[in-house]
């Protein structure tokens, strides 16, 4: 096993093994499959190589911060996008892939025909005997085949070469990884067929397998000069744009800023603003990485915590229209997400969305822009600099007034931004791609679909006399439970629910008792806040003569 950077270098092979399934234990894998993941056949005389992608599906792990909404996205009838792919193809003839862009990733990947597990099962796959330009590979090292974890899910697959087509003018030859395993999740619920890393050479299995460079280098785009970028929306209007970008699209003129760590887009900020005023939070320390593969907005848990605290938003909304502009300052030059961008507005309430997310050094802290802030601004990738430019996405109703007050200027070093004009840069021989957009777990895209209430699920069938029995013996327990808890009042904490009861095995279909409403919407809410705020569970008790457990939840005192 060839590991060709971090802690697990000069260690024995056994010992590195050990460690490795332990990674992966840690990360949700059972033994059996850490074994099953590890111990992959390579080919004859190759090694495997191994990396770590920390940032793409990381968003099912990061941890919300208290107060933040835990609702599914039909829940709380919130329709945006959570996704962005494209159609490209592989081979001779081309195979037709969709991908998902990403600028936090490095590598090309694609489900292999001889993928058999469930993972790779909706999606098309890779057929390298189909293709008269297919070609096994291996990389500088020797490697001809990789382990890649996520932030949720691991692929493997061995190394080929082939030619790559995004649509049908951009066409290359191109090093990728053929996936003959996928984990369940998230490959399984995911609306597209592989990923497309657009990040630098540091995320990349080695030479010649970073797609970057070969667009620099091997794609034939007349006056692209190593450009790409992005325009998403909520609509179906999406796109990624190779060779440049489209000046129609641009509210405001573009502003540079260089990339300080070449692994992620990654650009140093020099403070955190509300409406336009620095608030002393970064000591010019701060830095962001601008990621197309990520649904959401995060950064690290002691600043979020701040903002969190300083922004002081009502759960009931009532400040909403009085939240500040949140920005992010850049030399003399401000970024501004307005409210309805970090935060999470429902009929249940509000709340912060910014999520906790620790990435260590050398490549933090950093914040992580996804969505919300890809679809205020357009962002420009320029491999030749290296730098990312931004400007305000030009949508229904922005125009140049309101783009002033997204792109502000304030007092700073003007020297650490450059800004170009929006036409200055346009190529009109650039290749502009549609994006399909959906959710990340693949439901219903459509509006009207997410809005669409469920149907009433049917009612249970009468209870036989033996579970009429046990539903006695079970109210008779709980009452005694509860009347032996009612009163109790834990002094070491300051929050919990008095009893909490959970049926198992037949009682639960056959005879539910009534919901007890809680504080807000659902029952579940009220749980899954409570779990959000640092809780956990008491070891339960079981009730003499009955299935019924009962169990008290406690929030630490802060």
């Amino acid at each position: 096993i060839a590991q060709d950077r971090g802690p697990l270098e000069g260690i024995p092979s056994a010992m590195k093994l050990t460690q490795s399934i332990l990674v992966l234990v840690a990360l949700g894998v059972s033994l059996s499959d850490a074994v099953k993941w590890n111990l992959r056949r390579s080919r004859q005389g190759t090694k495997i190589a191994m990396r770590h992608e920390s940032l793409l599906f990381a968003h099912t792990k990061a941890k919300m911060r208290a107060g933040a909404s835990a609702k599914l996205v039909e829940s709380t009838r919130i329709v945006h996008k959570t996704a962005y792919w494209g159609q490209m193809s592989l081979g001779t003839p081309p195979q037709p892939f969709k991908v998902i862009f990403d600028t936090g990733s490095g590598n090309l990947i694609i489900p292999a025909a001889d993928c058999t597990v469930p993972g790779c099962a909706p999606h098309k796959k890779y057929n390298s005997k189909a293709s008269s330009t297919s070609a096994f590979v291996t990389n500088e090292k020797g490697e001809g085949s990789s382990e890649i974890t996520f932030g949720t899910g691991q692929v493997s697959g061995d190394f080929y070469k082939d030619k790559l087509c995004i649509g049908e003018a951009l066409c290359f030859e191109a090093n990728f990884i053929a996936a003959d395993k996928m984990s369940t999740e998230p490959f399984q619920s995911i609306p597209f067929d592989g990923i497309m890393g657009l990040g630098f050479k540091d995320l990349s299995m080695g030479d010649g397998f970073n797609i970057v460079d070969d667009l620099q280098t091997r794609a034939n785009v007349p006056g692209g000069n190593g450009q790409f970028s992005f325009y998403v929306t909520d609509g179906e209007d999406s796109e990624v744009t190779f060779g440049g970008y489209r000046s129609e699209r641009l509210a405001s003129d573009i502003i540079w800023a260089p990339v300080k760590v070449e692994s992620w887009w990654q650009v140093a900020i020099d403070d955190i603003t509300f409406n336009n005023k620095p608030m002393n939070l970064c000591n010019g320390q701060c830095q962001v990485a601008v990621d197309t593969g990520t649904s959401m907005l995060a950064g690290p848990s002691e600043l979020v915590d701040k903002l969190q605290s300083m922004v002081n938003a009502k759960d009931d909304c009532s400040n909403f229209n009085e939240l500040p502009n949140l920005g992010f300052q850049i030399g003399n030059t401000v970024l501004n997400l307005r409210p309805d961008d970090y935060m999470d507005k429902s009929a249940s309430g509000c709340s912060f969305s910014l999520m906790a997310l620790d990435v260590p050094p050398p490549k933090g802290p950093v914040f992580i822009f996804g969505d919300p802030f890809l679809r205020r601004f357009v962002t420009i990738y320029d491999r030749s600099k290296p730098a990312v430019g931004f400007a305000v996405a030009k949508h229904d109703g922005m125009d140049e007034a309101s783009a002033s007050e997204l792109i502000a200027k304030i007092g700073g070093d003007s020297s650490a931004t450059s800004s170009s004009s929006r036409t200055e840069g346009s190529n009109p021989f650039a290749v502009n791609l549609h994006l399909d957009a959906g959710l990340m777990g693949g439901a219903q895209t459509d509006d009207d679909a997410a809005l669409t209430p469920t149907s009433p699920p049917a009612p249970p069938a009468p209870p036989t006399p033996e579970v009429e029995a046990a539903l006695s013996r079970a109210r008779e327990a709980r009452r005694a439970s509860s009347e032996s808890l009612s009163g109790s009042q834990d002094e070491d904490f300051g929050y919990h629910f008095r009893a909490s009861q959970m049926t198992v095995a037949s009682e639960v279909s056959s005879k539910p008792e009534p919901a007890v409403p809680a504080k807000d919407d659902d029952a579940a809410f009220e749980m899954s806040r409570l779990f959000r705020d640092g809780s956990f569970i008491q070891k339960p008790r079981q009730h003499a003569e009955s299935e019924l457990f009962s169990v008290k939840l406690h929030r630490e005192r802060k």
